[in-house]
């Protein structure tokens, strides 16, 4: 393990937007290199398309469902033995740095930071867009300088940690950087930042993750939280060389990240899992993915779906349907009479196999309001029988 380590993240960020997972936009230089030297996951998952429940599956190893946590609400503990705090017992010193914002946004929802980690949380970085900016007529003006400003503003931050010792940064950059008008339109910055990292952290202690994608239009949806579809669930992953490995392509996850940093492997696993709420929401859905079946259970409207995500990587073909409507006839027909797919034996088998997994992990809870509530109740029914025996002793009073 190297004495100075980088694990550098970005907010709602798709595998397509860097050059070694096929992106065609953006010249990304350092990342590619640090790709071309190290290991890229091909098919690497977060935990949750939401920040906070990501940053808990990035820091504890746990999934959401494997957590005390029931609903979306402040944590009122820190979490013990995470990333940091093993780090931290192995001589490191650990820094978290992240734009002002996230301090109110996700930080009281995961508390996953460990024991003696130091803050750098008073940057301005992050540039309002989307569903996090209030609705204008006039699109967000693009500024050089001022994107120029806010690197400088990170490295100015980052000379003053101690590099003499065994450091760990997790820097954690915004959905768009202040500078820039929108999701995928400071790629170039990202890397030219990342050129600027690899100066003071060696490219074998430098990870680039995200922690979780958006729809991109995909489905006719924008944004992340809600979905466990590819672009909101699948992120990208570029890691020192690991296991000897140029490329993995088996599926991973990001609650795993921890185990890669402190021990340097990875290992595969049958099943990974993503969570878009947790298990006493009602809008939860919830994708089980093993090899290229994606098992997908919505809790609202107990509707199934089934994908094989690389005959059909948008996710167009739920394979649980028997029919499907034809918009232009105006007619149902059977979807394997019109749709070709070889594999319907196969993916009836997995999708048993996934849908049984899913039972086994699959837990309920109850909301906290509705706990109070429960509660409550014992103490309402005896406050409405005194109330009742006051009023029969005023009537009988009354009539003496």
């Amino acid at each position: 393990m190297e004495d100075k380590i980088l694990l550098i993240s970005k907010d709602a960020t798709i595998p397509s937007y860097f050059e070694p997972y096929g992106g065609s936009y953006w010249k990304t230089p350092n990342i590619s290199e640090l790709a071309a030297k190290g290991t890229v996951f091909n098919k690497h998952y977060t935990v949750a398309p939401s920040t906070a429940m990501a940053f808990i599956g990035m820091f504890t190893g746990k999934l959401p469902l494997e957590t005390e946590h029931i609903e979306y609400v402040e944590v009122a503990e820190k979490c013990e033995d995470t990333l940091f705090d093993r780090l931290y017992d192995k001589g490191y010193e650990c820094h978290l740095m992240w734009s002002a914002n996230y301090v109110y946004m996700a930080e009281k929802y995961s508390k996953c930071y460990g024991q003696h980690t130091i803050h750098h949380e008073n940057l301005k970085l992050n540039q309002s867009v989307g569903q996090h900016k209030t609705l204008t007529t006039e699109d967000i003006a693009e500024d050089e300088k001022l994107a120029e400003n806010t690197l400088a503003s990170i490295l100015n931050e980052i000379k003053t940690i101690n590099m003499e010792h065994k450091v760990f940064l997790w820097l954690h950059v915004p959905h768009v950087l202040l500078g820039r008008g929108g999701y995928g339109r400071d790629m170039d910055l990202f890397d030219k930042l990342i050129g600027e990292l690899r100066k003071i952290f060696p490219d074998e202690g430098i990870y680039i993750t995200a922690d979780h994608g958006h729809m991109n239009m995909t489905k006719g949806k924008t944004c992340y939280g809600f979905d466990v579809y590819q672009s909101a669930i699948r992120i990208p992953l570029i890691t020192p060389r690991i296991n000897g490995m140029e490329t993995v392509d088996f599926p991973t996850s990001n609650c795993q990240l921890m185990d890669m940093i402190l021990n340097e492997t990875v290992t595969p696993e049958e099943f990974i899992v993503s969570d878009s709420a947790y298990c006493a929401q009602p809008y939860r859905k919830v994708s089980v993915i093993r090899g290229k079946y994606k098992y997908i259970y919505n809790k609202s409207s107990k509707k199934e779906e089934l994908y094989d995500v690389e005959w059909d990587p948008e996710e167009n073909n739920n394979l649980l349907e028997k029919y499907i409507y034809d918009t232009d006839r105006h007619k149902k027909v059977i979807k394997e009479q019109v749709y070709f797919y070889p594999y319907m034996a196969e993916a009836e088998t997995t999708c048993g196999i996934l849908r049984d997994y899913f039972h086994k992990i699959w837990r309920t809870g109850t909301p906290y309001r509705e706990m109070r509530n429960k509660l409550a109740m014992p103490y309402r029914r005896v406050r409405t029988v005194f109330r009742d025996i006051k009023k029969e002793l005023k009537e009988i009073m009354r009539k003496k």
